[in-house]
């Protein structure tokens, strides 16, 4: 387990005064200012970590009878943003957001900046299965809990992420042979934290990371125990617990019309949708420049997603490689232009939280103030 996961665990909200540095769930994806051997040694190291079991210190073992009731879902009338969220939402989109935990909140250069510029949040770790169930039939909901009850307090949209990913998975899921046993651990862990959060999650990305980068669904648990049934079962477990929030599957590299990935993950969302699996979105992570795709070709990438079968798109990791004006704005134009994009989400907020500070990929600084990419988006959209 990352440093980070246990120290959102073990704090209080409110506690923590440094910030809450991780590795967002696309920690596969290239790293934009590492060479390349450095890359895949800090990938191998993350998933080792990733897949360590916690020990009894890291996560209490609350069962779920004893946590805590799940927030009310009344929000309250606390004001929406007013900064690129609302002039996002006057152009007909639902949410601009940003990924944040109770640790990255309790700064209070950050939490002034989500309150003014975000509508949405998106849970930096505090969802993802080593978190939520690191025990079998142990679960602890101290984190998301946090976060939900924060988004309420303060008019925001939560999007859950993620249900079932290979990475920040707990060794007794990944040491699962038996096709009926992993089937009820993975209905069981989606039916209580997605019926926990029932009417206050607006979208859940159900499945996250499950394609190579040649289209073919990726060598883990999941597919080794189950084929690619996984992906049915996944989201029917989903819609059963909750039938109003939207589903998603989430990937990264999506953002060509012509790559091998969006081209099989379009294929296989076809061919699910023929089967009646009840997926309603594709997220498109948004790691970009550097060794990761340029925003040049996301709205032609959007264009052939939409035509999959889904009824939304969302951008929702977004971050970009020292955050060039023209990149950030192509984003944003991408979106505008394609009706089934919902909304899009930063990686972060501030390049002094953000997973890659050292390549300042966010649209705003270290010292928390607008970037020059800032102004260019509030420009683009105040038009």
């Amino acid at each position: 387990m990352k440093a980070s996961t246990i120290a959102y665990l073990l704090a209080p909200l409110g506690a923590m005064a440094s910030p809450c540095k991780h590795r967002p769930s696309s920690s596969t994806a290239v790293v934009p200012s590492a060479p390349a051997s450095a890359s895949v040694s800090a990938s191998a190291s993350a998933s080792a970590s990733a897949t360590a079991v916690p020990t009894p210190s890291d996560v209490p073992a609350t069962t779920t009878a004893a946590t805590s009731a799940a927030p009310s879902a009344t929000p309250s009338k606390a004001p929406a943003g007013s900064g690129i969220d609302a002039l996002f939402k006057a152009k007909g989109k639902q949410y601009f957001g940003t990924s944040a935990d109770s640790g990255s909140l309790s700064i209070s250069q950050l939490e002034k900046l989500v309150e003014s510029d975000f509508g949405e949040l998106t849970p930096e770790n505090s969802m993802k299965w080593d978190a939520i169930e690191p025990r079998q039939g142990q679960f602890s909901f101290t984190g998301s809990d946090a976060l939900v009850k924060y988004a309420q307090e303060h008019d925001k949209i939560v999007r859950g992420h993620t249900l079932l990913w290979y990475q920040q998975l707990p060794q007794w899921v990944q040491s699962i042979t038996d096709k009926d046993e992993l089937t009820k651990v993975i209905q069981n862990h989606i039916s209580k934290v997605v019926g926990r959060y029932k009417g206050q999650v607006k979208a859940w990305d159900v499945v996250n990371e499950i394609f190579n980068e040649d289209g073919t669904l990726r060598d883990m648990v999941f597919t080794q125990v189950l084929g690619e049934d996984f992906v049915r079962i996944a989201f029917e477990a989903a819609r059963a617990a909750d039938p109003e929030a939207k589903l998603y599957i989430n990937e990264y590299h999506l953002e060509s019309a012509s790559g091998t990935k969006v081209t099989g993950l379009n294929n296989y969302v076809k061919k699910w949708l023929a089967a009646g699996i009840p997926i309603d979105g594709i997220g498109l992570q948004g790691h970009l420049g550097g060794s990761n795709p340029s925003a040049a070709e996301m709205q032609a990438g959007m264009e052939l997603l939409s035509k999959s079968g889904v009824t939304e798109l969302a951008i929702t990791e977004l971050d970009i490689l020292n955050a060039p004006v023209d990149e950030y704005v192509k984003v944003f134009e991408a979106c505008l232009a394609i009706e089934m994009c919902v909304g899009i989400t930063t990686w972060g907020v501030s390049d002094a939280n953000s997973w890659l500070p050292n390549d300042n990929p966010l649209l705003f600084d270290h010292q928390y103030q607008e970037k020059p990419a800032y102004k260019a988006v509030v420009e683009l959209l105040s038009k």
